[in-house]
């Protein structure tokens, strides 16, 4: 089968479509042959060797931590599963895997699985997987009230646009941040303001009853505009040291400290995730979809910035 594969850190380049052999599941896996997979900053960050103090392995390593395909095999102990069922997952750590998710074939869990939403192509539900399972976990750090006002930061990313979203759902006034070429698609998702990040600041926002950040930038200072019992959650806490650093800092806070959350997303939230697609409550936004063979050039994107919803990638 094909994958895809990289043997050094480095520029999208490096990455390189390569034939291994279909892999077998263990007792309680189960083998997904693959539709689709997006592009997600996990994938970009451990290719350019954002993650090699932490991956254990030795390459090669694969790369895609999300998929959206159909179960072609079960292990021995698997009972919830069966050939045939349409199903999408996360696997958090896929990346310091020899095959991730961008493959032929790919092995989970069942744990990081969950039936696929109904009424839309795999390309649109994989578009939404990551940003819908982390929105719902972060509505779990941060509750959302009717009438309380939430801001968010990166209102026009993945995981920003899917928790504009999940927020106006649930009743809130939501102040979305990020650039006026965006304001209407950020309004069109539920926002009910938008404000460009190049002229706005921490003061220029009313005191907030939730921030939701994806962008990693200046937290504490941020953290400052919560109202009396807010609460602040970054999706950003391993991707830059001042955003660790800034979770770690603010832990005296109590209970309006910087919240963060990493790992594999817990098996309630990857079936949570796939509901708030099927009842609509998240939409898919596919920017762009490439063949397998272009994934460089789905990384290369992905950096520019220049994009308005996500980016898929087909094996087939």
């Amino acid at each position: 089968m094909r994958a895809i594969q990289f043997e050094a850190y480095g520029p999208p380049h490096v990455l390189r479509a390569v034939t291994v052999d279909v892999p077998a599941p263990g007792k309680e896996q189960i083998r997904v042959r693959v539709e689709a997979t997006s592009v997600n900053h996990v994938d970009v960050l451990a290719r350019a060797g954002g993650y090699k103090r932490v991956t254990r392995t030795k390459a090669p390593y694969g790369t895609g931590i999300d998929l959206v395909g159909v179960v072609d095999a079960v292990g021995g102990e698997v009972t919830s599963y069966s050939p045939g069922d349409r199903v999408w997952g996360v696997l958090g750590n896929a990346f310091s895997h020899p095959v991730g998710m961008l493959a032929d074939f790919a092995l989970l869990p069942c744990e990081a699985v969950a039936p696929a939403p109904t009424g839309m192509t795999s390309e649109q539900a994989v578009s939404a997987l990551v940003p819908a399972t982390i929105a719902w976990t972060a509505i779990g750090h941060v509750p959302v009230a009717p009438g309380d006002t939430v801001v968010v930061r990166g209102a026009a990313g993945g995981m920003g646009s899917a928790m504009v979203q999940l927020a106006a759902h649930h009743g809130a006034r939501v102040i979305g941040i990020a650039t006026d070429d965006m304001a209407d698609f950020v309004t069109g998702l539920g926002a009910d303001q938008v404000l460009d990040f190049r002229r706005t600041g921490p003061g220029d926002i009313p005191r907030a009853d939730g921030i939701f950040d994806t962008t990693g930038v200046d937290l504490l200072a941020w953290r400052k505009r919560l109202k009396r019992n807010g609460r602040m959650v970054t999706t950003a806490a391993l991707r830059s040291p001042s955003a660790l650093g800034a979770v770690l800092a603010s832990l005296p806070a109590g209970r309006r400290r910087v919240r963060g959350f990493v790992g594999q997303p817990a098996p309630r939230a990857i079936a949570q995730a796939s509901q708030l697609l099927t009842s609509g409550i998240v939409k898919p936004h596919v920017a762009a979809t490439f063949a397998m063979e272009e994934v460089a050039d789905a990384h290369r994107l992905f950096e520019s910035g220049n994009t308005i919803g996500r980016l898929v990638v087909t094996p087939g």
